[in-house]
């Protein structure tokens, strides 16, 4: 069980200190989260950006960076294509962004070429620790895979699984998220749900107990399950969920964090490095968190 996001800073603690490559870097709580993670000595940044405004932005939030790697490229697009080829070259074990939009972000990293994608699929995953419940669980998939069908779905799940894996989970517990817990054929949410639960019981998704569908209620509350008299492993003690699609999994990530007052880290999995994926408004904390999550997943 993972009982908080700091975790994933212990274990980033335990490795060699790695480098991270920023993509342009000019971005106020990036930098701030940057200097977090280089208190904790857990990595050097390598800053791609408007270098003016780096130091600039640094000095403002006491953050000395003369020290580190300033490479000055003013076009944001091209900023990125730099910070993703000092990964692809071995220059830096991490990637993160400062001020760059998603697609922005993403295009360089999945380019057929260039880019760092080493996976058939690449998805995202989100872990998260709100007051309200017992332990850090996670969530795919808010920011890539827009309308996933039942078998991208399974390797969305198989993907998470093996980061828990990686971690000292080893049978994590996984809830479908649909509206219902009833198959519904007006619902498509609902009957992928129940292929990925058979799936996972003949032996299809590995390492972890599949349940679906199950609502939001049901994965999280034990109460719920017994008022609902539902038999479920899963359900009330939920380690990852997987949402129904792009809109429900933004919506998810966001009202956790910016209404229930949740911590997250965010990352890039099916790359050939870690890549950090934090919505461009997240707080200084969850990027941080987001960044030491991303740098556990490197090798010693």
């Amino acid at each position: 069980m993972l009982k908080s996001l700091e975790t994933f800073v212990e274990i980033a603690k335990s490795k060699t200190v790695k480098k991270i490559a920023v993509a342009a870097a000019e971005d106020r709580t990036t930098l701030k989260a940057l200097k977090l993670i280089t208190e904790q000595k857990i990595a050097e940044p390598i800053l791609v950006g408007d270098k003016e405004k780096i130091f600039q932005i640094s000095e403002e939030v006491a953050f000395d960076v003369h020290g580190f790697e300033v490479i000055d490229e003013k076009n944001k697009s091209k900023a990125c294509q730099k910070a993703v080829a000092l990964v692809k070259e071995g220059k830096a074990d991490v990637l993160t962004r400062g001020a760059l939009g998603t697609p922005e972000y993403l295009r360089p990293i999945l380019h057929r070429e260039t880019g760092l994608k080493k996976a058939k699929l690449v998805s995202q995953a989100g872990f998260v620790h709100i007051p309200t419940y017992h332990k850090v669980f996670a969530f795919t998939d808010s920011g890539i895979n827009i309308a996933p069908d039942v078998n991208e779905k399974a390797q969305m799940i198989q993907q998470c699984v093996n980061v828990f894996h990686n971690v000292g989970v080893e049978k994590p517990k996984v809830a479908v998220i649909a509206a219902t817990e009833g198959v519904k054929t007006a619902m498509p949410s609902t009957i992928d749900a129940a292929i990925l639960t058979q799936m996972n019981r003949r032996g299809g998704i590995k390492g972890c107990t599949v349940d679906g569908p199950l609502s939001i209620d049901l994965a999280f509350s034990k109460e719920s399950v017994e008022h609902k008299g539902l038999d479920t492993e899963v359900g009330g003690d939920v380690d990852l969920i997987l949402l129904p699609d792009i809109n429900a999994a933004n919506t998810f990530y966001k009202t956790s964090t910016f209404l229930g007052g949740a911590k997250a880290a965010s990352f890039i999995i099916g790359t050939i490095a870690p890549v950090d994926f934090p919505s461009r408004s997240d707080s200084v904390e969850t990027k941080y968190y987001a960044m030491a999550c991303a740098i556990a997943q490197c090798a010693e």
